[in-house]
């Protein structure tokens, strides 16, 4: 955040440290084949946006186990026979993929699988980025609510707190709302948090 250098000297901060990572949503999919297709479905996946994670591409979890099917009449069995039940050495295939791809994802698993009726299961899970969605600004000083105000120069919102306090430690919000900071953490190392908005800014006292 450099704006926070707008805002206050160089001389004047102690310490700035990023905190509060963000977190995405992804989609694991996993499904069951047999061995000798696991490779071409893995890449088959892959080739529509499953298993990328940062500079890798193509990652995938893998484990054996047997599987087991009984056809009905109707059935048209890629392996075993109608009315019998059928034991299959498969692989747990599990690749994960962004929300946006899941669908290609999907259709490509599908379409790839040998199985009349592949089985297959989605879930959600949340992984934490590199990017931080706040900083943490120590003041060599403490300064007032009336201080701050006067050095971000905009129109403020004082959410809560009185104007006589007095704090050395800021927590500048990128793209994030205080009750969202509130939810994700328990405890935060700062006294006072200022939302940095482009037609105004907020402030709370933590």
């Amino acid at each position: 955040m450099n704006k926070i250098f707008s805002y206050f000297k160089k001389n004047e901060i102690i310490n700035l440290t990023p905190v509060l990572n963000e977190y995405v949503c992804r989609k694991k999919v996993v499904t069951f084949v047999p061995l000798k297709y696991v490779d071409k479905l893995t890449f088959d996946m892959a080739s529509v946006g499953a298993g990328k994670i940062g500079n890798y591409s193509v990652c995938s979890f893998r484990m054996k186990g047997v599987g087991t099917f009984l056809p009905g009449k109707s059935a048209k069995p890629f392996t075993g026979k109608k009315g019998k039940l059928a034991f299959e050495e498969e692989v747990r295939l599990e690749m994960e993929c962004g929300n946006e791809s899941l669908e290609s994802v999907i259709d490509a698993l599908l379409k790839s699988h040998p199985y009349e009726e592949p089985a297959y299961e989605i879930y959600d899970f949340s992984k934490r980025t590199n990017k931080h969605l706040a900083v943490r600004c120590d003041l060599k000083n403490k300064m007032t609510l009336e201080e701050l105000i006067y050095r971000l120069n905009n129109k403020v919102v004082i959410a809560d707190g009185f104007m006589g306090f007095k704090f050395s430690r800021i927590l500048f919000l990128d793209n994030i709302s205080m009750e969202d900071v509130l939810k994700s953490v328990t405890s935060i190392k700062a006294e006072i948090a200022v939302t940095i908005g482009k037609k105004q800014n907020n402030i709370n006292i933590i």
